[in-house]
């Protein structure tokens, strides 16, 4: 993931369509959400017997079965949040039959590697593991302070899913003591003392300052604080609450009024700040409390002026960028990368590629905002957020515009095209069982990189959450 580096047009009232175009000869993949949940499965220690990963720690999350050209076959905390979350967001819907023992065996492969990384000089930020649980002690981007946000949120979701009285809870999860070493205690403290520390970005490149990093920090810092409270721990709820406003005050400096966009970094120079990662700091850092939290533009939620103008901005800069997207115009769906100037291919530096994780991304999104619109029964068009819906309505003024209105029909109608849009353009450059390498080839749509990237069945499973309309926690 870094080194790891790791199409008809739409009228405004026209039918709508879209356009996905495949590599030549290529048959069009078959990704459904039962295949992705069972792949993704699959790179999980001992969750079933169809395992990919074998031989690996217990309940450890390996980011891909691929073991050269690249080697992804590690335990990164950031995966392995954002994979959980998908499965303890089942666990508490109920559905695909996820037990307990499944999310229990994760706590303690994580267990594990929090106590391995106190060894580290980057602490709670080291950011990937062995698969027997042990440290990589490898020349790597240290340190990565997402993690630590990412798995506390997931894990305060299942401990509020199997009570706060509950054994596991308390004894594990969470001790008001510090000494009492529980793992989103220990999670919380390392943020709330860390989030103005440099660190990596989700694509282990750049030490800088990251809109996605904080933005997954401020989330866990204002669930920590409730969580705390419910859990009598009212010293650290109050400095949780602290941290999680300061946090929020540095988010807003992210945004460029001059720009229309949300910039993904500060501190680095040579690239434009369009990135993925803001697509999924919203996705991520989103507080679904309440509408008016989801239509918050300084929480920057999926379906704020400010995301929405962003997530048009991120879609433009492919279009013209790689031969499979044949120069599309807006606002059909393209296939979309990490970010304009990324030069990493799947396993060298010869040319960027579109990200299945990263179009996903893009089509998440828009099915949130649909949601919340859905919600309000109504949507806004500001000064701000004009130039993304009027790619589905020229002329489009703004103004409020009510359920019942025929313009929040059209304006639906064409983001629900689009979102489509980006998942069919997906299917067309996955393999034809489903499957789905971490990116498709730039000119020829075809998969390249790791192969069966965990976060790529995580990130179709939410875009499906996301167009059912109930969203991922």
């Amino acid at each position: 993931m870094q080194l790891r580096s790791s199409f008809a047009a739409l009228g405004t009232s026209a039918a709508l369509t879209f356009l996905a175009i495949s590599a030549p000869g290529q048959v069009e993949g078959t990704v459904t959400d039962s295949y992705s949940y069972t792949s993704m499965i699959a790179n999980i220690g001992g969750a079933n017997s169809n395992t990919q990963v074998p031989n690996v720690q217990t309940g450890a999350v390996i980011a891909s079965p691929s073991t050269d050209a690249p080697d992804y076959f590690y335990a990164w905390v950031r995966d392995s949040a954002m994979t959980m979350k998908v499965v303890i967001d089942n666990y508490i819907k109920g559905t695909n039959g996820v037990t307990r023992t499944m999310i229990e065996n994760w706590a303690r492969a994580e267990q594990a590697h929090q106590a391995n990384a106190a060894s580290s000089s980057s602490s709670l930020g080291e950011p990937k593991f062995n698969v027997d649980g042990s440290l990589f002690t490898g020349p790597w981007g240290r340190p990565q302070n997402d993690g630590p946000a990412l798995r506390a949120t997931a894990f305060m979701k299942y401990a509020r899913a199997i009570g706060l009285s509950d054994t596991f809870t308390k004894s594990t999860l969470y001790q008001n003591s510090l000494s009492g070493n529980s793992l989103i205690k220990n999670d919380l403290e390392y943020v709330a003392h860390h989030w103005q520390d440099s660190n990596f970005d989700p694509w282990e490149e750049v030490q800088a300052t990251h809109f996605f990093t904080l933005s997954v920090q401020r989330r866990a810092m204002a669930e920590g604080a409730k969580f705390a409270t419910d859990m009598g721990d009212s010293g650290a709820a109050t400095y949780y609450a602290q941290q999680a406003a300061a946090i929020q005050s540095k988010l807003q400096s992210f945004w460029s009024s001059s720009q229309n966009r949300v910039n993904a970094y500060q501190g680095v120079s040579g690239r434009s700040g369009i990135d993925c990662s803001v697509m999924l700091g919203a996705l991520h850092g989103w507080n679904q409390t309440s509408v008016a939290s989801s239509l918050d533009n300084t929480q920057f939620g999926p379906a704020t002026d400010r995301i929405l103008a962003t997530q048009k901005q991120y879609v433009d800069a492919f279009r013209s960028l790689y031969a499979i997207n044949n120069n599309t115009a807006a606002p059909t769906a393209v296939a979309t990368g990490r970010y304009p100037e990324d030069e990493y291919s799947g396993n060298d530096r010869n040319g960027g590629n579109p990200w299945f994780l990263c179009t996903l991304a893009a089509a998440e999104v828009v099915y949130n905002a649909l949601h919340v619109f859905n919600q309000a029964q109504a949507l806004s068009v500001t000064i701000v957020s004009q130039p993304f819906f009027a790619q589905f309505a020229s002329g489009l003024a703004t103004g409020m515009y009510a359920a019942n209105s025929a313009t929040y029909a059209t304006l639906t109608r064409g983001m629900k095209a689009q979102a489509d849009g980006f998942v069919q353009v997906v299917q067309s450059h996955a393999q034809t069982n489903g499957s789905m390498n971490e990116e498709m080839d730039r000119n020829s749509g075809y998969n390249v990189g790791a192969r069966d990237l965990t976060w790529n069945y995580a990130s179709w499973l939410t875009k499906s959450q996301a167009a059912n309309g109930t969203p991922a926690f």
